[in-house]
């Protein structure tokens, strides 16, 4: 089973593409699948990648586009599973441009007749800590209060190398860590575990990639597969890298 990972020369996709080959599968990462010969003989196709900023109504039809025209290219090439990455909240968070772009790309894999998995992730570990790194001059950090259930990108990696070897599932798949809490206190807990000694503040008002969060829109909202990192784990490998 030959696969291809787009965004495998990410952080993320390097990961993916790491566990399949260890598993012994030929794993092309990031060639350009509107060249025929990309596609030549891939079985399974997994998007890892993120949109683009999303700052004009141009930028978002160049999206559109993009991802009809890698559906059309998968499906002419007979590729046997499409699995895309998306985020938990993606349908509830509309107002973000991120979060626009990536139903986008559901929908148009949705209505496709490529059999698809879609993988709805929780935020990642890397991702909540570049808020705390963001604000490093300021002795307070306000963050969002709405509940997050955050995983390491080793575990996403993980998961989303078992949907290339699993069946395809015609639908959404939840994935998240095993750890809920609120997002202020994920990021004071972070701060701790870094011996950081400032102070973080929830608020309910501050947007989160663009959107103001309900309480529970980051989180699974019904059967999901979990990572097994804990932020203290996380915190403490990140640290003998």
């Amino acid at each position: 089973m030959k696969i291809l990972v787009l965004g495998g020369c990410k952080p993320l996709g390097t990961r993916v593409v790491s566990n399949l080959r260890q598993l012994g599968y030929p794993v092309v990462a990031d060639a350009d699948p509107r060249l025929p010969a990309a596609l030549h003989g891939i079985e399974v196709l997994i998007d890892v990648r993120e949109p683009p900023v999303m700052e004009t109504a141009d930028a978002l039809q160049d999206w559109a586009r993009a991802c009809r025209q890698l559906n059309a290219a998968i499906a002419a090439a007979a590729v046997a599973h499409h699995i895309a990455l998306s985020a938990l909240g993606v349908q509830r968070l509309q107002s973000s441009n991120y979060y626009h772009a990536i139903a986008l790309r559901e929908q148009l894999i949705q209505a496709g007749s490529t059999p698809y998995t879609v993988l709805r992730a929780a935020p990642l570990y890397e991702s909540l800590a570049q808020l705390a790194h963001k604000g490093a001059a300021a002795a307070e950090l306000t963050i969002p209060v709405a509940q997050v259930q955050p995983m390491a990108a080793e575990d996403l990696a993980m998961q989303t190398a078992d949907a290339a070897l699993a069946r395809p599932l015609q639908g959404c798949m939840d994935v998240a860590g095993p750890q809920k809490m609120a997002m202020a206190d994920w990021v004071q807990q972070y701060l701790r575990l870094q011996g950081d000694p400032r102070t973080v503040l929830g608020d309910a008002d501050v947007p989160y990639r663009g959107a103001l969060l309900d309480d529970d829109c980051l989180v699974p909202v019904g059967p999901a597969r979990l990572g097994r990192t804990t932020l203290a784990a996380w915190v403490c490998k990140s640290r003998a890298v």
